[in-house]
Formats: C-alpha cells, structure tokens, sequence
C-alpha cells in the first residue's frame, strides 16, 4: 500500500526547529510496511494521483478561504479521488479543503479561535465509526485552527462536534476529516499555544490536557484503508 502526505503548509518554524515537520509525525504513526511519500502541495509541488492508495492532507497556517492556486488546485485532486474511490483524511486545514472542494462551506468562526485541547463529543455515527475506534470519547483533542466547516457537502455525514462547531465527518467511509490534530503530542500543543499567546493571536494562555487517544485516528484511518485496497 502507498500513501501519500499531502503538506499543506511549512508550519511554524519555532516548532519545526524543535519537533519537526507535521508529515514527520504523522510518519512515525503510519507502520514501517507501508510506503509513505511527501508532497508540497503549498509550493505548488505536484503528484500523480492515481499512484496512491490513500492521501492525508495535513493543517496549514493558510486558509481555505483564499483560495489561492494550489489550493483551487488541490480542491480538483480532491475531487478526482472522491470519483476513483481513493481514500482520504483530512486534517485542520485538510478537513477544511475536502469539505470545500466537495460542496461545503467554510468560514471564519465568528466565536474565534479554538486553540488547545478540549473534548468533543462523538454522536451515534461516530460512535460506530471505524475511524473513531478504541478512542476514549472523554479524551482531550488537540486544537489550533480559526477557520471551521458551517456547512458539510451534500453527501457527507457528520461524525462529532462540540461547542466551536463541526469537527469530524465522513463521505462513503472512505473519506474522513477531523478538525483536530490527531498527529500533536502534549509538547507541541503546549508550544503552539505559547507561541500563539506571545503573538497576540489569543488573549490568555489555555490550559492544555493530554490526549491519550486521539492519535489513534491516524492507526484507525490506515487500517480502514488496508482491509479496502
């Protein structure tokens, strides 16, 4: 099987200096049978798309919602794979693409930024979803985004939210988006949000609890994909 990591975004140097890149880490989630190949989306880097099992689109700094070339770009290739049955999860940014390419609408959240770890909460759809198994429902999900998905494509079913809006969904089972960032570890959520709060960008520091759990989405989403290809 291949997989492809679709960057959407150098991320921000003060993390990359000290913890890598997020294709890094999601990586080091994905077992070592597996082929893995990077691409630069954001620098308008290109790929076959057909020479792929499955994509994971990784968060960015930029937003949706300017829709620049490479992102009208990656919009059409997200549109291929809904047609050719490739399998995709989206991450943050990644999540917010797909919606968008596919018929959904993103915005600015007018309650702001939703920067941290808090819960979400699954409904019954999640609950019995394969990309949410053995993930504690109780657990803290690891947040940095500002932008969120108001409205779902036609054909997407809705898997979790909470307060801040929308955060996971699903097309047919094979493509998936989750707002938060399964790929984080304590530390680098800790860091974004200090550098966030040093910036101005938030007006107090959040708290930030462990997630135990959400990493699975990323073993869970591999695993979906091998008993399919």
């Amino acid at each position: 099987m291949k997989i492809l990591i679709i960057s959407a975004g150098p991320g921000l140097d003060e993390i990359r200096k000290v913890h890598g890149h997020a294709t890094d880490w999601i990586t080091k989630l994905i077992p070592s049978d597996i082929q893995v190949n990077v691409v630069n989306s954001y620098n308008n880097e290109d790929f076959k798309e057909s020479e792929y099992d499955a994509w994971i689109i990784t968060g960015s700094a930029f937003s949706v919602i300017d829709n620049t070339q490479w992102i009208i770009k990656l919009k059409e290739k997200i549109k291929y794979a809904e047609q050719n049955s490739i399998y995709v999860l989206g991450v943050c940014f990644g999540h917010q693409i797909i919606s968008a390419a596919l018929g959904g609408k993103v915005v600015k959240n007018p309650k702001g930024w939703e920067l941290g770890s808090y819960p979400l909460s699954l409904n019954s759809k999640g609950h019995s979803s394969e990309l949410f198994k053995n993930i504690n429902s109780d657990d803290y999900f690891y947040f940095s985004h500002e932008d969120v998905v108001l409205e779902l494509p036609s054909n997407a079913q809705e898997l979790a939210s909470n307060k801040m809006g929308l955060q996971s969904f699903h097309i047919d089972n094979k493509i998936f988006g989750v707002q938060f960032h399964p790929e984080f570890t304590f530390d680098i959520m800790e860091q974004y949000v200090k550098i966030r709060f040093q910036k101005g960008v938030i007006s107090q520091l959040n708290p930030v609890y462990e997630s135990k759990t959400s990493y699975k989405v990323i073993t869970n989403f591999i695993e979906i994909c091998k008993r399919r290809v």
